[in-house]
């Protein structure tokens, strides 16, 4: 019998594992941004989950037949927004920075994710409503504080910038509104993945309760998922390659470097979605929008320490940093009040 403490261990560790999807993209070698893109949809969206999936086949035959067909088709269209809000976050993590791009796009999902399985009438309801509304209400204030201390470090450190190791992109230089308005859009899409476990809630818990482990049952959400997902990336990457007259460079470019890298960053996206299925499945397990939730609260949180470790947030001053602490006490708060609600 899985407890509480659990569950939200899993989904912890899962805000991490998403949080350290992105580190690999510092080290790709003479990639563009739409070969990493095309990378992490095979792997991430297609070929762990389908692996998995096949090695596993006699755990869901019987049960593939009893979905109906319509539901499958919500979920693929939930992966392409999904994938929608994945490009415009791999957008933002090369022209906004990673710190910034976390603070910025996951507020929107965050909110959304939480929030909007109450608003269409879904079982999603925390049990102390107070408590959960002040958890989220701490979690848009830290990342608020935070992304003001991002844009602070910017400004301080712009003369010393150094972008020799952004990838290249399929699209110009933009002006920071439009930047802004990609990464408020994105935030709105990503929150799809959330969306689609809480909507077939009834497949997953019925799976689970004639014997599927709960870290299979999401399968049958997130393997559509991934599809949608990976149609939409791989259609706009493979595009953009040709744009570019780059496709070559995905064999031909340091291939064991690249390809390892992308590899490692599809393992830690389909770590993600075990996890947070586990997490937000098994026999315990806090409400889909608290899960929701805490993930993007300690998603957050790992994102911006990662950005710290990988010296993101040098050349800020005292005040830069002392906001940067208390966005991260503010983050903390709302992971308690969550996991608390």
């Amino acid at each position: 019998m899985h407890t509480m403490a659990f569950n939200l261990a899993m989904l912890a560790l899962a805000g991490v594992a998403g949080a350290s999807f992105a580190w690999p993209m510092k080290y790709f070698r003479d990639w563009r941004w739409e070969h990493v893109w095309i990378g992490q949809a095979l792997t991430s969206n297609l070929a762990f989950p389908l692996l998995t999936l096949a090695l596993m086949w006699p755990v869901f035959r019987g049960h593939i037949a009893e979905v109906p067909t319509g539901r499958f088709e919500v979920m693929v269209l939930l992966g392409m927004a999904w994938g929608l809000g994945g490009i415009g976050y791999g957008f933002c993590l090369v022209l906004l920075g990673l710190s910034f791009t976390y603070s910025v796009i996951f507020s929107v999902t965050t909110v959304v994710g939480a929030l909007l399985p109450m608003w269409v009438g879904l079982r999603a309801r925390p049990e102390h409503l107070t408590t959960f509304s002040l958890g989220l209400a701490l979690c848009v204030a830290g990342i608020i504080v935070i992304a003001g201390a991002a844009a602070r470090r910017e400004r301080e450190a712009s003369s010393q910038a150094n972008t020799s190791s952004r990838l290249a992109m399929p699209v110009p230089a933009l002006s920071y509104p439009s930047c802004l308005a990609i990464a408020l859009l994105a935030g709105l899409f990503s929150a799809a993945m959330g969306l689609a476990l809480v909507i077939n809630e009834d497949i997953v818990d019925h799976l689970v309760r004639g014997g599927v482990s709960p870290v299979l049952a999401p399968l049958m959400v997130w393997v559509p998922l991934g599809l949608g997902s990976a149609l939409v990336a791989l259609i706009f990457g493979f595009w953009c390659a040709l744009r570019s007259h780059s496709v070559r460079s995905l064999y031909q470019s340091h291939p064991w470097r690249n390809w390892s890298l992308v590899t490692l960053m599809g393992a830690l996206g389909f770590g993600v979605l075990l996890l947070y299925g586990l997490g937000s499945t098994a026999s315990g397990h806090p409400p889909r929008n608290v899960s929701w939730a805490v993930y993007m609260a300690v998603f957050i949180l790992a994102g911006n320490g990662i950005g710290l470790l990988t010296r993101e947030w040098n050349h800020g001053s005292a005040g830069t940093y002392a906001q940067l602490a208390t966005g991260i006490a503010l983050l903390l708060g709302a992971i308690g009040a969550l996991a608390s609600s």
